[in-house]
């Protein structure tokens, strides 16, 4: 067995599989915050046509007419700021990027699952294996940033189910039964 490819894989593999949960990570932390915008963004005109129409019905008081100009004003730079900062497309792309690294998983175990049952030769595992890190860099290339928030609850979250980080030794239960204890 090609033992030095498939424990490069394997480490590249462990890089997938956290930079995917990030990914994820990211996509719940911008829907969320999506999420809060238009409920604010809901709450912000209803308030516009609450005082407006209060103040259609008591002509007299000016002050409505003002509270309603000031909430106009802010629901209409609030919109600006909606318009250039677009956490939808964001989280979009997150989970995009996401659905992306998942089938780089899937390819770096069909490689390994190749490279244990000896299927190529050594040249052809480390043309796969460059293949596979070109589409990798690809894909990080273009990748929407996350944060170290993100990271830590990917790590977390990878964790809790019993799934350890990506060194050597805990490396083995990313992968399935048969691959383990080469």
């Amino acid at each position: 067995m090609d033992i030095n490819n498939f424990e490069i894989i394997k480490q590249s593999l462990g890089n997938v599989i956290y930079s995917q949960k990030t990914q994820e990570m990211a996509t719940v932390r911008k829907k969320s915050y999506t999420n809060l915008i238009k409920w604010f963004n809901i709450i912000l005109v209803g308030m516009v046509l609450l005082v407006l129409c209060i103040g259609l019905f008591n002509p007299n008081e000016q002050i409505y007419n003002k509270i309603g100009a000031v909430l106009t004003v802010i629901e209409t730079l609030f919109l600006i700021f909606q318009l250039n900062f677009n956490p939808e497309k964001e989280s979009l792309e997150h989970k995009n990027t996401a659905n992306k690294l998942w089938l780089m998983r899937e390819k770096h175990l069909n490689l390994l699952t190749d490279i244990k049952n000896e299927i190529f030769d050594f040249a052809t595992n480390g043309q796969k294996r460059d293949l596979l890190t070109r589409e990798l860099d690809e894909i990080y290339r273009n990748a929407p940033q996350t944060s170290r928030k993100d990271y830590e609850k990917a790590t977390k979250a990878l964790n809790t189910d019993e799934r350890p980080r990506a060194d050597d030794s805990e490396m083995e239960t990313f992968l399935p039964e048969n691959m383990r204890q080469l």
